[in-house]
């Protein structure tokens, strides 16, 4: 609590000196925003903090992928089973098991989450084709429903510009890591459309964690005066490596080594997704849109170290209508009224071994969702605005045995949930923002939650679970002065009931005892144009049980502390320079609800890149060089505790890598 307070003081001086710099401030371009409230807006009328990564921002700071984009802003922290970003586990706000559960990731504003317990393929997204991202810390739960409980990560890709583009990129790196990369792309007066397919692979820093992905597909949009709409497909295979978790021993010795045992695990999936975008504006304060989106996800498991072999099929349905409407009351009233209706139907065959002739167990699982939301923004004031939204929302999980070789499960249950929240926006300058807001959230449990079907212990419809649900309370506040300074910082209170996890004793699906989430999340960048440029934050996150007979006690996976930072120096004739280090506090393993086993070490990564674009070339040609883990440090990004086998478990992270780069547009 010390550290927060220290770092709220400095941040009230920082607020002094931009203050003083006010007068001199010069106006900027109006960045627009559209996750915060569903419906582009300027960013300086959002009441919450978030944070923007262009795609500009993404190529000069040397990221080789989007989870490292993502891990360097504040209050994200990122957690993997094979210690590559293929099924990184993202988590926000204090969240430890299934924390990918509880943030909402959107593609163009449309949902990525599946509906079982699995982060989602990070490599569906390759980074050529993403214009900017933004992420939205704290409930949205009114305006998105499901799993939008501690923030919001909304890729947004590339349209076509005027003319026609050609961009290839290349990149070979340690550990055999490639990537190579197309994408076409252009507009006319009325259309719009891109193309694109990249290729990646590594053979990984441990023994059995390889991976590789092919992803490929295109957009084409049609823009009229009052009618848009648009046109999305991708695919993406994906295949990667299971390497298991290393006691301290095994840790110690060699973190490169694959668990004893697991020399064959591994999986491979083929990802598809097609949306179809709409909107109709026939006045101009009126605009009606919304999206059709269709999900398959076919993905084969062998774990021959459990054993399991299962072949997973899953098939999501969306539709998300909505209607905007501005309206002349007091300064300016914005009225939005929207159905989010979602089919999700998941079906497993699991196989007694790798040749598939029989079954062992034949699970279809079925989850209907429908909520209705409506939002309305009113400026009450020029300089202060207030918004309010409500949300219903009803799912139904039905799951049926077509063959198991324990009792048959035929049954259903159904969820529902009212939330609501509220806020405020106080701008006395035009380059400072203070809010607040509370609000109410929930959570409906994965299919796969709601009933066992992988035969650990044993089969299983859990009627007794329940949806998690909590409350908000935040405080925030932004400046940015004469363009060289922006600072933002937030802290929050979340408390939440029933959240779900697995028992560590039973391996049964249980709801734990209430949690509080007590935080704060401050980031800074100060520019000298072009000259320098330097990036921080901190993030400061309690997670503790409330309750029950772990009152006190925090929360496994939670780290207590979080920074990072980064420096660039700006070159000549298109050079740049930057380092860059990020720290993680140490956390207890997953399973130590107690707290009283080994912890998860903290860590400290330090990495560098050069850049170099010169300008004397034509065309946008950009040569990279960077460096990850420089300092080859020992860690691991999560661990699990056995009740059983008395030991905590580690999933190493990568040791030193580089890779070099080249890419060019025309």
């Amino acid at each position: 609590m010390k550290k927060t307070t220290l770092c709220m003081l400095v941040s009230a001086c920082l607020l002094a000196v931009a203050l003083t710099a006010q007068s001199q401030q010069q106006e900027s371009d109006i960045e627009v925003l559209i996750t915060a409230s569903r419906v582009e807006e300027p960013a300086a009328e959002i009441p919450a903090h978030v944070s923007v990564i262009t795609a500009g921002q993404l190529s000069s700071s040397g990221h080789s992928s989007l989870v490292s984009a993502l891990e360097s802003l504040a209050g994200l922290h990122f957690r993997s089973f094979s210690g590559n970003e293929a099924q990184a586990q993202v988590s926000m706000r204090g969240f430890g098991e299934n924390s990918f559960g509880r943030v909402l990731v959107l593609v163009d504003g449309r949902r990525l989450n599946r509906p079982d317990m699995a982060s989602i393929n990070w490599l569906e997204i390759p980074l050529q084709t993403i214009e900017r991202i933004e992420v939205v810390r704290g409930n949205s739960s009114v305006l998105y429903g499901d799993n939008a409980v501690a923030g919001v990560i909304n890729i947004i890709t590339k349209k076509g510009q005027a003319g026609f583009d050609v961009a290839l990129s290349g990149r070979y790196g340690s550990y055999n890591q490639n990537q190579e990369g197309i994408e076409l792309s252009g507009s006319g007066e009325l259309l719009h459309f891109s193309i694109m397919g990249e290729h990646t692979a590594t053979d990984g820093y441990r023994d059995r964690s390889a991976f590789r992905s092919l992803a490929f597909g295109g957009s084409a949009g049609l823009e009229l005066d009052t009618l848009s709409s648009g046109l999305s497909l991708s695919y993406n295979r994906l295949f990667y490596e299971l390497p298991g978790a290393l006691d301290k021993t095994e840790f110690d010795f060699d973190p490169t080594q694959a668990q004893p045992g697991h020399g064959a695990d591994e999986s491979i999936g083929d990802y598809v997704n097609a949306d179809l975008s709409f909107a109709f504006s026939p006045y101009e304060r009126l605009l009606f849109d919304g999206n059709a989106g269709y999900r398959l996800r076919s993905i084969r498991t062998d774990l021959p170290s459990f054993p399991s072999f299962t072949d997973l099929n899953l098939q999501s349905l969306a539709f998300t209508p909505k209607l905007e409407l501005e309206l002349p009351l007091l300064n300016g009233n914005r009225l939005i009224i929207g159905v989010d209706g979602f089919l999700d139907r998941a079906n497993l065959d699991s196989y007694p071994d790798i040749d598939r002739v029989d079954t062992t167990l034949e699970t279809q699982i079925t989850k209907t969702a429908i909520g209705v939301y409506a939002t309305d923004d009113l400026e009450i004031l020029p300089l202060l605005s207030a918004s309010a939204g409500l949300r219903y929302e009803l799912t139904q999980i039905s799951a049926k045995t077509l063959k198991t070789s324990g009792a048959p499960i035929d049954e259903s249950k159904l969820h529902q949930a009212m939330v609501y929240d509220l806020s405020v926006m106080f701008t006395p300058l035009s380059a400072v923002r203070i809010w607040g807001g509370y609000g109410t959230s929930f959570r409906f449990p994965f299919v796969d939650e709601q009933v066992s079907i992988y035969g650990f212990p044993f089969d299983t419809f859990y009627a007794d679970l329940e949806p998690e649900t909590g409350y908000t309370v935040e405080l925030g506040l932004e400046l940015e002065a004469a363009r060289w300074l922006r600072w933002a910082a937030s802290t929050y209170l979340l408390d939440m009931h029933d959240e779900i996890a697995v028992d560590p004793l039973t391996f049964a699906n249980v709801n734990l005892d209430a949690t509080r989430h007590l935080g704060a999340e401050t980031e800074i960048t100060l520019t000298v144009p072009k000259q320098l440029e330097i990036s921080g934050n901190y993030t400061y996150t309690l997670a503790t049980f409330r309750e029950g007979s772990h009152e006190g006690k925090r929360v496994p996976l939670v780290p207590l502390h979080q920074a990072s930072a980064a420096a660039a120096l700006l070159l000549p004739l298109g050079g740049r320079v930057g380092v860059s280090g990020q720290y993680i506090s140490d956390t207890f393993a997953a399973g130590d609800l107690d707290n009283n086993q080994a912890v998860v070490p903290a860590y400290l990564l330090v990495g560098a890149h050069l850049r170099f674009r010169p300008e004397f070339v034509p065309g946008d040609l950009e040569l990279s060089f960077g460096v990850e883990n420089l300092l080859d440090v020992r860690y691991a990004s999560m661990g699990v505790y056995s009740e059983f086998q008395g030991k905590v478990f580690y999933y190493p992270g990568a040791g030193r890598r580089w890779s070099a780069g080249a890419s060019c547009r025309y």
